[in-house]
C-alpha cells in the first residue's frame, strides 16, 4: 500500500480468504490519512517517517552564462562529457540538448538526505556531479510491524560522480523500486521528465527495449527479491517433505514396520488393552464428543440474536427439536445431565461456568448470563436453563452446524461463499437419495451468483440474519 510522498507504507500478503482483512486495513489507512473535507492526504504525524528531502541549495544553469552557475564553474568540456556519458542523452541533436540544458538545475543534498523514496512515482532524472549516494531496497515480504518506519531496506549499490539514477521510474512509469540516500554532501544535475524531449525513453513516451528494462531492474535490485522468494519457497517445500523421504537426514535408515512388513515388537512386548479398559476408553471418548458438541452449541448461542418476547422463537426451536432423531435426543439428554451437576433439572450460571472452563473456554459472568438469557427469548434476564430450553438451543445449533459444515465442503478456499449452482446441485443430490422430485431447490435465474452460506443457513433455520 503506497501513500503520497511516504511511498510504501505497508505490505500485506493476501489470499482470497483474507480479503475482509485487506479491506479493513485499507479503510483504516484511508480514515487515518485522508482529510474527509478536502479528500486530500493529511500531513503524516509520524515524525520518524522518511520523506524525500528538498535540496539545501538549487541553481539553474540558464541563470548565468553557459559555463558558470553562481560560484560553481562548469566547463564546456564538462557539459560535453555530461552529454556523451549518459546513454539517454547521446542521441539528442544540438537543439534538443540546448533546450534541455536551459531547464537543468543543480541541486545540493546534505549527508543523510533521502533524495528518492521507494514506492513514489518518479518525476526527475539525476546525474551525480560530486559526492556519493547509496541504493537501498525494502523487500516486499518485510514485516511492517517489526520494521522501523525510517528503515530504507538493504543497501544494494553505491554510486559516485558521473553516475546517474532515477531513470527506471521514468522509463517504466512504475513507482520507484529503490530509495536513494546521500552518504555525503552530494551535488546533482537534475532533469525533470516534463522537459525531456519526446524522442528519449526518459520522457515516458517511447517504449524502452527489453534489454534496457532488464538493465535498470538489475541496477536497482527490482528482480533480486523475487528470485530470493522463489528460492525460499523451494527450500520450504523441500523441508516440509524431508521427513517423509527415506535416506534423508531425518530418516537415513529403513524404518521397520513402516518401510517393511516386519514386526518391531516381540510377542511379550506387544501392547494390549483388556476388555474393561477398552470399554472405559470408548465411553470416555463418546462423552468427550458430547461435551465438545455442547460447547459448540453455547458458542452458537452467543452469535444469535433472538427476538425477545416473540413466541415464534420458541415454536421454531420446538419444531427443530421434533426433527431430531431418537439417538440425538438421548445424546443431548446425556449432555444435559453432565452439565447439571446438582441434578435439579436446571443449568445455573455456576454450572455453566464450570462446564465451559472444563473445555478450555473461559467466559465472564456477563457472557454466561447472556448465554442463559438467549436460551429463552420469552424471559429477558432468566438465570437458569431448563431441559426444554436446552434441547431447543441444542437442536438449533445441531442443524446450523449441519448446514454450514455441509456447505463448507463446497468452499475449499474458505471464502464463505458458494455459487448458487453448486449449492443447488448439492441440496438436490441429497434429496434425490430419498425422493424422485427433480425440481430445483434454489429458484434463481443467475446460477453463478455467490451466496453467503452462513446467512443462508440462518435463513433455513428461520433465525434473525
Amino acid at each position: 500500500i503506497y501513500c503520497g510522498t511516504e511511498g510504501l507504507i505497508e505490505n500485506f500478503p493476501c489470499g482470497p480468504s483474507k480479503t475482509p482483512i485487506l479491506k479493513k486495513k485499507i479503510m483504516t489507512i484511508i480514515n487515518s490519512r485522508v482529510d474527509p473535507a478536502t479528500r486530500g492526504l493529511k500531513q503524516s504525524a509520524d515524525t520518524d517517517a522518511i520523506v524525500e528531502a528538498a535540496p539545501c541549495r538549487e541553481r539553474t544553469i540558464a541563470e548565468v552564462d553557459e559555463t558558470k552557475v553562481g560560484e560553481i564553474t562548469i566547463s564546456k568540456d564538462r557539459l560535453a562529457m555530461l552529454r556523451s556519458s549518459v546513454p539517454y542523452f547521446a542521441d539528442f541533436n544540438d537543439d534538443e540538448w540546448s533546450d534541455l540544458l536551459g531547464t537543468v538545475k543543480i541541486s545540493t543534498f546534505e549527508a543523510g538526505d533521502v533524495i528518492m523514496r521507494q514506492g513514489v512515482i518518479g518525476e526527475s532524472f539525476y546525474m551525480i556531479e560530486t559526492g556519493e549516494v547509496e541504493i537501498s531496497v525494502l523487500p516486499s515480504f518485510q514485516d511492517p510491524f517489526a520494521t522501523p518506519s525510517n528503515y530504507l531496506g538493504a543497501v544494494m549499490n553505491t554510486l559516485g560522480p558521473d553516475n546517474y539514477f532515477g531513470e527506471r521510474g521514468l522509463i517504466t512509469g512504475e513507482p520507484r523500486a529503490a530509495s536513494i540516500k546521500a552518504t555525503e554532501k552530494t551535488r546533482c544535475f537534475v532533469f525533470k521528465q516534463e522537459h525531456v524531449p519526446a524522442s528519449s525513453v526518459l520522457s515516458g513516451k517511447v517504449k524502452a527495449s527489453a534489454e534496457r528494462i532488464s538493465f535498470v531492474n538489475n541496477k536497482y535490485g527490482a528482480d533480486d527479491f523475487d528470485d530470493l522468494i522463489t528460492i525460499v519457497d523451494k527450500q520450504t517445500a523441500m523441508s516440509s517433505i524431508a521427513s517423509q523421504s527415506r535416506g534423508s537426514v531425518n530418516t537415513p535408515d529403513i524404518i521397520l514396520g513402516v518401510d517393511t512388513n516386519d514386526s518391531i515388537l516381540d510377542d511379550n512386548d506387544k501392547i494390549g488393552v483388556n476388555d474393561a479398559s477398552q470399554s472405559d476408553i470408548f465411553t470416555l471418548l463418546i462423552k468427550f464428543k458430547l461435551v465438545r458438541q455442547a460447547a459448540r452449541c453455547f458458542e452458537h448461542i452467543m452469535r444469535t440474536k433472538p427476538r425477545l418476547g416473540d413466541v415464534g422463537e420458541i415454536s421454531r426451536r420446538s419444531m427443530l427439536v421434533s426433527k431430531l432423531s431418537i439417538a440425538q435426543r438421548e445424546e443431548f439428554r446425556d449432555v444435559f445431565l453432565i452439565i447439571d451437576s446438582s441434578k435439579d433439572g436446571k443449568i445455573s450460571i455456576l454450572e455453566l461456568k464450570r462446564f465451559m472452563e472444563s473445555v478450555g473456554s473461559v467466559k465472564s459472568e456477563d457472557e454466561l448470563a447472556e448465554m442463559i438469557s438467549k436460551s429463552n427469548p420469552l424471559v429477558d434476564g432468566n438465570a437458569e436453563i431448563t431441559f426444554e430450553e436446552f434441547m431447543g438451543v441444542m437442536a438449533e445449533a445441531e442443524f446450523y452446524y449441519l448446514f454450514t459444515d455441509t456447505f463448507n465442503t463446497l468452499d475449499p478456499k474458505q471464502t464463505g461463499y458458494v455459487r448458487a449452482r453448486d449449492l443447488d446441485v448439492a441440496l438436490c443430490g441429497m434429496r434425490d437419495l430419498i425422493s424422485d422430485d427433480r425440481m430445483s431447490i434454489i429458484d434463481i435465474d443467475d446460477k453463478d451468483m455467490l451466496i453467503d452460506y452462513e446467512q443462508f443457513s440462518r435463513m433455513l433455520l428461520g433465525t434473525n440474519l
